[in-house]
């Protein structure tokens, strides 16, 4: 072998090393927390949890409790929608409440949509709607996957109705479908109301083909 196949051979392995042992720590490393949390509307979250839906999910032993910012790691808030980007005051008002039964693949969540979150119409945009419901979606299916890690393949949404601002939503979303690397979630959108006599708004249905790439078995050690 040539010494210029030798350093061409060598040189990415090495690399690659390089960063594989060195990507772990990076990504561990100490986070001090997101000050961005700390301006939660706490009226909007006072009056979910007043609501029925809230206490009976709290009360139910299948159902698992967590704030949308505890599924990722907190030095990558920045980089994510609902509690980065678009999260603060007339934003994402609160950080998104889930309940999850990893087993059957169910999941309920709460969001509060600010009034800076419209489109053209004045309407909560469906680019907003869209996120939610693709990152919702995944969530539930994520615990049935071997390496509980995907991509989505697919996203179908079918707009229903545009939710107004300063609305609180609820996503709700089950698994149909699980087979192996592949997890089919069905789910939708609607406006939860704090007057009982006010119907909720179908916002949209969406249907989501999650799958796990083969190669995803060998990051299982990773938090991501």
């Amino acid at each position: 072998m040539s010494f210029r196949g030798f350093v061409c051979k060598t040189i990415p392995i090495v690399a690659f090393g390089v960063g594989i042992a060195s990507f772990p720590r990076s990504w561990r490393k100490e986070y001090k927390g997101d000050p961005k949390l700390l301006r939660i509307n706490e009226s909007v979250l006072n009056q979910i949890q007043d609501t029925e839906l809230y206490k009976t999910l709290q009360t139910n032993n299948n159902f698992k409790q967590y704030n949308s910012s505890h599924a990722f790691p907190g030095q990558h808030h920045s980089n994510y929608i609902g509690t980065g980007l678009l999260f603060g005051p007339d934003l994402f008002e609160i950080d998104p409440i889930v309940f999850l039964n990893e087993e059957k693949g169910e999941l309920v969540s709460f969001y509060h949509l600010g009034e800076s979150l419209i489109s053209q119409d004045g309407q909560i945009h469906n680019g907003v709607t869209s996120t939610i419901l693709d990152e919702g979606l995944c969530s539930a299916g994520f615990p049935l996957l071997p390496a509980k890690k995907g991509v989505t393949a697919s996203l179908s949404i079918d707009f229903k109705n545009q939710a107004p601002p300063r609305s609180t939503v609820i996503l709700r979303a089950k698994v149909k479908e699980a087979k192996g690397r592949k997890v089919v979630i069905e789910g939708y959108l609607e406006t939860l109301s704090f007057d009982l006599s006010v119907k909720p708004t179908r916002v949209a249905d969406a249907k989501c083909v999650l799958v796990q790439p083969k190669w995803f078995k060998y990051l299982q050690w990773l938090q991501i």
